[in-house]
């Protein structure tokens, strides 16, 4: 995981700090995740695979192994651009979140290929369409084009921040 992707979770994890978070799930981490970003909470990982730091494998790609309404606050970084359907992804992140809970997602806008599959880069629109689509509300939503090391540059990390509305 490149330096700005920790650091804009860490700005991201700022500003929906004022909320109480007790269960935090990190979508498609592994032993490189966020969890130190947020100490004091309950910490689960889920992948598609079995990899050392992950609490919860996965069905599928699109099933995550939790009731509806359960997590605080979901996050994921570095994932979505390897997903056949970001849409479809965020849509269940949406699912396993209670109701006024919270989400933070990073994703590159820029860089090269990178992995066996790799489909997407996530340009200025793309979470708002995403957050349309699924019914998340927007808080936040940037592109960092200045990350100071060259490593996290060519990424341009693109950072949504949102939250999934009460009532449903």
């Amino acid at each position: 995981m490149h330096p700005s992707s920790v650091e804009n979770m860490k700005r991201a994890a700022k500003i929906v700090g004022a909320l109480p978070i007790g269960l935090v799930l990190d979508v498609g981490g592994d032993h490189r995740s966020y969890k130190d970003i947020f100490p004091g909470c309950a910490y689960r990982i889920a992948n598609i695979v079995d990899a050392p730091g992950v609490t919860d494998v996965m069905g599928g790609p699109f099933n995550l192994p939790f009731p509806d309404n359960h997590f605080d606050l979901v996050v994921s970084g570095q994932m979505l651009e390897h997903c056949a359907n970001p849409f479809r992804a965020v849509a269940e992140m949406k699912r396993v979140l209670i109701p006024g809970g919270r989400m933070i997602l990073i994703a590159p806008s820029g860089g090269p290929r990178h992995d066996k599959q790799d489909g997407w880069r996530f340009m200025d629109d793309a979470f708002r369409f995403i957050a349309e689509d699924v019914g998340l509300v927007t808080i936040a939503d940037w592109i960092t084009k200045d990350a100071p090391d060259e490593r996290s540059r060519k990424w341009q990390d693109h950072v949504f921040i949102g939250y999934k509305p009460k009532g449903e």
